[in-house]
């Protein structure tokens, strides 16, 4: 029979290879995206994708620690998106 932490770490393992998939997915649209709002949107996507994949690694490895990072990086993700968003705006408004 399983223990419940060994059914409980592969599941947040299995969601750990699943948020790593999605980044990769997300990093091709970034790459490939044929708008600079694509880009930006995707840039969004993997910031958040990342700050969930630190708190999913936080619950494995049972370091409380990383939650910390993880809001740390939140607040890096939210003012490189504004900065982003903003020069978006700036270039329409020059056209």
């Amino acid at each position: 029979m399983f223990d419940v932490m060994t059914v409980r770490n592969f599941l947040l393992i299995g969601c750990a290879v699943f948020l790593s998939a999605t980044i990769f997915l997300c990093l091709m649209r970034a790459a490939l995206g044929p708008r600079f709002s694509d880009r930006v949107i995707a840039a969004n996507i993997i910031g958040t994708k990342i700050i969930l994949l630190i708190a999913v690694l936080s619950l494995i490895i049972g370091q409380s620690y990383l939650v910390d990072v993880c809001l740390i990086y939140a607040v890096i993700n939210f003012l490189s998106v504004v900065v982003l968003a903003r020069s978006v705006i700036e270039k329409k408004e020059g056209e």
